[in-house]
């Protein structure tokens, strides 16, 4: 505890008053005191010792394949299916139409066709659109034999 030495209050003269503030100059002390330990002890902990690391051997991993989206959309009772951006009138064709969607989105494949058929299809639809029009697309992709069918949900998160 500290003590107050100007007057102003009660109290007998020669007597002090008791003062409630904390004295925090050695407490201040104390701390510059352990920051000039540690700013001179630090350079003592990193030590310089050369070390020669191996090479890595690690090969940069390959990029995914471009995704093949197929989208449904329920206009007025009008179906419409689109293969990306391209819109396929002649909905017996749908397949062909993912397939020529996968080698343009994907040249690297270079026509291997185990490759193609081995891609994912995407099939996002409104939300009003009947379900039956989304199993008929995935029936005319099964057709072309693209097994791997995702279904696409909408990002509620946000």
């Amino acid at each position: 505890m500290g003590a107050k030495l100007a007057g102003g209050g009660g109290g007998k003269r020669g007597q002090l008053d008791v003062n409630a503030e904390p004295n925090i100059v050695p407490f201040v002390d104390v701390m510059l005191v352990l920051l000039i330990i540690f700013m001179v002890a630090s350079p003592v902990a990193s030590v310089d010792i050369k070390v020669d690391l191996p090479d890595s051997k690690v090969l940069p991993s390959k990029r995914p394949p471009k995704p093949t989206y197929v989208t449904i959309q329920d206009k007025g009772g009008v179906v419409g299916f689109f293969v990306g951006n391209d819109e396929v009138v002649d909905t017996s064709v749908l397949g062909k139409k993912a397939f020529e969607g996968v080698v343009k989105d994907n040249p690297t494949f270079g026509g291997d066709l185990a490759k193609i058929i081995d891609q994912r299809i995407y099939i996002r639809a409104d939300g009003d659109t009947p379900y039956r029009n989304v199993v008929f697309a995935m029936n005319r992709l099964q057709d072309e034999g693209f097994y791997k069918v995702a279904l696409v949900g909408a990002d509620k998160r946000r």
